[in-house]
């Protein structure tokens, strides 16, 4: 759901932060060797260059270090691509080419963006470099610039369209089910989990456990093959009846285990709970994809309880005992605990 963000997202957040603060201290050193060496040279444009680029990124370490993770990463990246926009600009002003600094777009912008939209601001970043270079250098070197950095856009994009792939994959892998394709345990505790904070205004929730009706006999009598299809069917028959609620990010669907599902939902009330676990189990009951109507039928107990409020491991174990009554009073129906 929209207020939890995946461990995956937060271990990428941690280590772009970590690499923030290598390149700080990386580019701090190297920024103070170029400011004594340009000044021992007598250079004092570069030199005062150097020190410029020395005092933000001073200022960078203290964002990364007091500011949020994310803010502070961003305001890291982003400055560096403004240092590297400036100093060209820079060097335009004092009649000295720094084109050689437009090299660090690139590898910078991947931090910032997707990988198109990297892509776009890499090659409207060399025809301005370019630009700037054509004035103060002769066209083959130039030339020599644009066919560099090409190929460097062309490397970097490759590698971030890449490494995207890689993490949606592994975020995929991470989170969902193998066999049904639902969000797993794993996900449905972090995400629990975050809904246990506190909040200034409590915001209504509520939880859905759904049980597969008599599925030992099935995988008793069927066999398990038969049994893993059934939990397909099953997992595809309640996606497409809370496709509604998915769409605007009020409901969410976990294989909690075995034969069991669960389905967070948020600003829905108990009658609204009920009524959208009647639904779901209706959905069940009246078959298909590959099962009979009535083959296959669903208990479902649902619980409600308001973020900030109450713990939602509560209102997890009362719908766990509703569940529990909706076996008991003769199973495929819906209990709601009060």
């Amino acid at each position: 759901m929209a207020e939890a963000r995946s461990s995956y997202a937060e271990t990428r957040e941690l280590l772009r932060w970590r690499v923030a603060l290598v390149l700080v201290a990386l580019m701090s050193t190297l920024m103070l060797a170029l400011g004594f060496l340009n000044a021992s040279l007598g250079l004092a444009d570069t030199a005062r260059l150097a020190w410029i680029v020395f005092t933000l990124n001073g200022l960078s370490l203290l964002a990364l270090l007091f500011l949020p993770r994310r803010v502070g990463s961003l305001l890291f990246f982003g400055t560096i691509l403004g240092l590297v926009i400036f100093a060209i600009g820079f060097g335009w002003w004092h009649g000295r080419p720094l084109q050689y600094w437009g090299y660090l777009f690139p590898v910078v912008v991947v931090f910032l963006l997707p990988a198109w939209r990297a892509m776009v601001a890499m090659l409207v970043f060399g025809f301005f470099a370019s630009a700037v270079a054509a004035t103060q250098l002769p066209s083959i070197d130039v030339v020599r610039f644009l066919s560099v950095y090409g190929l460097m856009v062309c490397f970097v994009t490759t590698y971030a369209l890449l490494e995207e792939r890689a993490g949606r994959m592994l975020r995929d892998l991470s989170e969902r089910d193998g066999l049904t394709r639902c969000l797993n345990r794993r996900r449905f505790n972090e995400v629990l989990a975050r809904l246990a904070a506190p909040r200034a205004e409590p915001a209504a929730m509520g939880v859905l456990l759904a049980d597969v009706d008599h599925f030992k006999s099935i995988n008793d009598t069927r066999g398990h093959l038969e049994g893993d299809r059934v939990l397909v069917a099953i997992a595809e028959t309640l996606h497409r009846a809370l496709q509604s609620e998915s769409e605007s990010d009020r409901a969410s669907l976990y294989r909690y285990g075995g034969e069991e599902f669960a389905v967070l939902v948020r600003d829905r009330d108990a009658a609204q709970l009920g009524l959208l676990a009647e639904a779901l189990r209706s959905a069940v009951a009246a078959g298909g994809n590959g099962l009979e109507p009535g083959e296959v039928t669903v208990s479902i107990g649902v619980a409600g309880w308001k973020q900030g409020v109450e713990p939602p491991e509560s209102a997890l174990q009362r719908a766990d005992q509703a569940l529990y009554q909706a076996k008991h009073a003769g199973r495929n129906r819906v209990v709601v605990a009060p």
